[in-house]
């Protein structure tokens, strides 16, 4: 691809093509600030009638034009290709070391990238990272991994109670004789089905961010539904529908849910 805004096809990581690409830019910006400086120092000289500095200043301030001319002259943006590095893995392999190395959990497991408490999907159609429902188009690994620590770090606004009148409704679809009392084991994997019926929902509520939402609610256990129902996580491979969903949390460890039943009092 020759589009400029395409990642390099080259041995150099995207770190250390940015980290040059931004020094090369430094080196620029501060020719133009001296050519800034000058049209200043110039402007109050008129504007004071300063007239014996008039030839030194405009001489200065051509001078410092013609290095920021040469500058710009020779300044090249790195040629990225940007699905190039998706596809080939390098790019979730940097991303990978540069979060390792800020001690943030990045867990890459079954063609899925979490960051508990958000997921990640590369699109390299719309040039970016989707993290949870925001596509992210800076993509530099440190900066990224950096909005990534500041994620984890947020204040938890997790909203039990409304995740789980969401559930219950489906729940109640499949639990087509439960009323009262202790309801049945019914499959997560069925749930999220349910859910996401229509190719939007499943657009907006992808079974990766289900996960991180099993995990946050597994940590509210007394949460209940609008309406009162207390829920239950349990069941296993044996549990009827009962396809094992894993979530990883922060720290990478891995947490298997199977079914859930709401029990009302």
């Amino acid at each position: 691809m020759n589009d400029s805004t395409h990642v390099a096809e080259s041995d150099e990581s995207l770190e250390a093509t940015l980290a040059a690409w931004d020094e090369q830019l430094g080196a620029l910006e501060r020719q133009a600030i001296a050519v800034l400086a000058g049209a200043r120092k110039l402007r109050k000289a008129a504007q004071e009638g300063t007239v014996a500095n008039f030839a030194a200043g405009i001489a200065a301030v051509k001078q410092d034009a013609a290095r920021l001319h040469d500058t710009v002259d020779q300044a090249e943006a790195p040629a990225i290709d940007l699905p190039a590095a998706f596809a080939s893995g390098r790019f979730i392999s940097e991303l990978a070391a540069a979060a390792a190395g800020a001690n943030v959990s990045l867990v890459q497991r079954d063609g899925r990238i979490t960051a508990y408490p958000v997921v990640l999907r590369l699109e390299a159609r719309n040039q970016g990272v989707r993290i949870g429902h925001r596509l992210e188009k800076r993509l530099r690994p440190s900066f990224l991994v950096r909005e990534l620590k500041a994620l984890q770090q947020r204040p938890n606004r997790f909203n039990a109670r409304a995740l789980l009148d969401r559930v219950v409704k489906a729940y109640t679809a499949l639990a087509r004789d439960w009323t009262r009392g202790e309801g049945p084991l019914i499959s997560l994997a069925d749930l999220h089905d349910l859910l996401t019926v229509l190719p939007a929902a499943a657009a907006d509520y992808p079974l990766e961010q289900f996960l991180c939402d099993l995990l946050r609610l597994d940590r509210e256990p007394d949460a209940r539904t609008t309406r009162g129902h207390r829920f239950e996580l349990g069941g296993s491979t044996g549990t009827k529908g009962g396809k094992r969903l894993t979530a990883f949390d922060e720290t990478g460890a891995q947490h298997d849910y199977f079914a859930i039943r709401f029990i009302t009092d």
